[in-house]
């Protein structure tokens, strides 16, 4: 049996094809009902066995057999896998509903529009249905590709910068380096309305795009459009007059309108609703929840394209946040006062939309929730009810990691962290690892919001075990820090001001000492006793991949060696600074540490409490440590006081592959410009979500003796 679909239905309307297809799945279910709504009611008294006769009559007829073959015939410029891969969707249905004339209409159908999405506009489809099997009949017609596109009227913008829009539909679904495109008018048709919304956005309110027009130049296998365009006057944003609302300075609103006006922008419906929503947002930073705002231009009284634009607005009372509400799921591990402790501080504050994200940045930064939901709902007593609700994370992780860096060598360890403990989203963490320089391990605890305030108390327990240049180094400790975090809440989750305290206590041993002589490490095995005093103020961008914005931290410490009698005062300095140029980023660094001692200079200190310089974080052209005083064996003995300098250009290559060029100085000695050197390099970065993975090589100028040409350094992080 054969059976051809008629051709006076309109093939080019998928709406037709797609209700001939649902017409026929539920007609045998209509038929079903329309003849139980016949049945007269005398009907009802039927015996068991008419009744049971009606039933059987009444059954709905069996779904249509399953397509066990797809034929295509005609399709010379497309493999078949191809043409079966475009048609996926429509096949599929076949398979699962059996082979019909709606389902194979539908087949026909998009087979055509992908035959016109790749050049052949004149395309013609036919369909044979042979029981189980159905063969479309592929009619190509002639290929053309898309020749010049030509306008006509546009007076304000050249042809290049309107060619994207016309294009664009056809070059998202190519490749970008396909040069010549094929001609696809439904693609063009979608362009030319694009192109009408880009002159409205500029300010053309009145434009028209008229009718494409097409010239087929059969020889060429071309198809040039012309587009003709009214442009129509242009309008841009004349005075805009707004009221005064009281407790909002005028400033607070001249600076938008100074961006409309200053000079004019073009004037639009977006134009004007955007302009709406920022004066919402500026109004509710304020406090004024259920503000309503009214942006009305007069384009029938605009003199020289310039519109009159008057704002009203009803500001309504000032909130201020009030209730807080919890909505925890079941078997949640946080306790219920955890999020109320932590948005408290909010309660009583004018409302405000920024303080509101900021504390929800920092609750989702903690790890602790997948999301966290928050709903405003405008109280009659004028203030905010916040209603939370969270969706908790996993919060216990297990971990193995290896690796490789130039001044530790191979690196194996594992780590477990459990970021809820005892439901107030306490941390407890551990980890081990060990290096080609020795086994190291650590076990921290830490209170992020100490007594339910902005305080982080840290306290860690950690052993050492290294194989430095000329000994080995064992270092028991145990560090305690009580850091206090305000300002704006950064992308990460830390605070903009840090202000700490710290304790430190360590036991150490030196031992297997290959210094000559002996004596210049100072003491081999003392006891430690350090407390100190942080400063951080953070302007960065990204704390994780800086563009732009700076840093400075200071530290100053006060130790005491037990065994020695030793007192000395240690302070260290660190400032960077990124400033975007364009598509790279230029950053600089200052860092300067010293330590003075009460008596007994340099060899009164411990080596491994002095300043080291050289490496992948400090100057490149020297391998870790390398750079400053070392022995007869030529072993670094670190030194009393440190400078480092840093200047690099990042620069993209290729998606997350960054290239670096950088120059680096520093000295070290018992003055920060001792042994000073120079170097200078080039550098590769992969960017990961937590920091970048560098490679580096600093060539140094001036070597001295002992001193090497370059270095290469491989490590994770940034430089400074």
């Amino acid at each position: 049996m054969s059976l051809e679909p008629s051709h006076d239905k309109p093939k080019n309307s998928p709406g037709f094809r797609g209700y001939s297809s649902a017409i026929a799945r539920i007609a045998p279910q209509c038929m079903f009902i329309a003849v139980l709504c016949a049945l007269p009611a005398t009907g009802l008294a039927q015996s068991k066995a008419q009744e049971a006769a009606a039933t059987n009559q009444l059954a709905p007829t069996p779904p249509p057999e399953t397509a066990s073959r797809v034929i295509f015939a005609g399709n010379e410029h497309f493999p078949e896998a191809q043409l079966r891969q475009a048609l996926a969707d429509p096949l599929l249905s076949i398979q699962n509903e059996g082979l019909s004339a709606p389902l194979a209409d539908d087949t026909a159908y998009y087979l055509e529009v992908f035959y016109r999405r790749h050049g052949y506009p004149n395309v013609n489809v036919n369909y044979q249905i042979r029981g189980r099997e159905l063969q479309l009949n592929i009619t190509e017609g002639r290929y053309y590709n898309l020749g010049k596109i030509n306008f006509v009227g546009n007076q304000s913008f050249p042809a290049k910068s309107l060619n994207d829009y016309m294009i664009g539909t056809t070059r998202a679904r190519l490749s970008q380096f396909q040069k010549q495109l094929p001609f696809v008018q439904a693609d063009l048709e979608t362009g030319s309305g694009l192109l009408k919304n880009y002159y409205i956005s500029q300010g053309f309110t009145n434009v028209q795009i008229e009718p494409l027009q097409y010239r087929f130049d059969d020889a060429l296998d071309n198809v040039d459009v012309t587009v003709p365009i009214k442009e129509g006057q242009k309008f841009v944003f004349g005075s805009i007059t707004f009221p005064d609302v009281p407790g909002i300075p005028p400033s607070a609103f001249q600076a938008k309108v100074n961006d409309l006006t200053q000079p004019p922008k073009p004037y639009s419906d977006s134009a004007v609703t955007e302009l709406q929503r920022d004066l919402l947002y500026i109004l509710k930073r304020h406090g004024h929840v259920t503000a309503q705002v009214s942006v009305n231009g007069d384009i029938g009284s605009a003199k020289g394209g310039a519109v009159p634009v008057k704002i009203s607005i009803q500001p309504g009372p000032v909130y201020r946040f009030g209730r807080i509400v919890v909505q925890q799921r079941p078997n949640s591990r946080l306790k219920p006062d955890f999020l109320p402790n932590r948005f408290q501080p909010l309660m009583g504050q004018t409302y405000s939309p920024l303080k509101l994200q900021e504390l929800d940045t920092q609750m989702i930064t903690t790890g602790l929730f997948d999301s966290l939901d928050f709903q405003e709902t405008p109280m009659p007593d004028d203030t905010v009810q916040l209603t939370l609700s969270p969706v908790e994370a996993k919060q216990k992780y297990f971990s193995i990691f290896g690796g490789y860096d130039t001044f530790y060598g191979v690196i194996f360890g594992g780590s477990f962290s459990d970021r809820d403990v005892g439901g107030e989203g306490n941390i407890f963490s551990a980890s081990a690892e060990i290096t080609s320089r020795g086994p190291q391990a650590k076990v921290s605890f830490e209170d992020p919001y100490f007594l339910n305030s902005n305080l982080d108390f840290l306290n860690q327990v950690g052993i050492d075990d290294q194989s430095l240049y000329g000994y080995t180094f064992v270092d028991e400790y145990l560090r305690t820090s009580l850091t206090a975090k305000y300002g704006k809440t950064l992308t990460t989750g830390t605070s903009e001001y840090q202000t700490g305290v710290f304790l430190l206590l360590r036991n150490a041993n030196l031992s297997q000492i290959n210094i000559t002589p002996e004596s210049l490490v100072g003491p081999t095995s003392y006891e430690l006793v350090s407390i100190g005093l942080t400063q951080t103020i953070d302007h960065r961008d990204n704390p994780l991949n800086p563009r732009k914005g700076w840093i400075l931290e200071l530290a100053g410490s006060d130790s005491e060696l037990l065994r020695n009698y030793v007192n000395y005062v240690t302070l260290t300095e660190r400032f960077s600074l990124y400033i975007p140029v364009g598509p790279t980023v230029l950053a600089g660094g200052v860092r300067f540490g010293g330590i003075f001692p009460s008596e007994g200079g340099v060899l009164s200190i411990p080596i491994e409490e002095r300043f080291f310089n050289g490496g992948a974080t400090t100057v490149r052209s020297f391998l870790e440590r390398k750079l400053g005083p070392k022995d007869i064996g030529n072993n670094p003995l670190g030194g009393l006081t440190r400078s480092v300098f840093n200047i690099e250009d990042d620069f993209p290559i290729y998606a997350g592959i960054i290239g670096a060029v950088f120059f680096d100085s520093g000295g070290l000695g018992n003055s920060p410009f001792d042994n000073f050197s120079t170097g200078v390099g080039l550098g590769l970065r992969y960017n990961l979500p937590v920091g970048p993975i560098r490679v580096d090589y600093g060539i140094n100028p001036a070597p001295r003796k002992n001193d090497s040409f370059g270095a290469f350094n491989l490590s994770f992080g940034f430089a400074f």
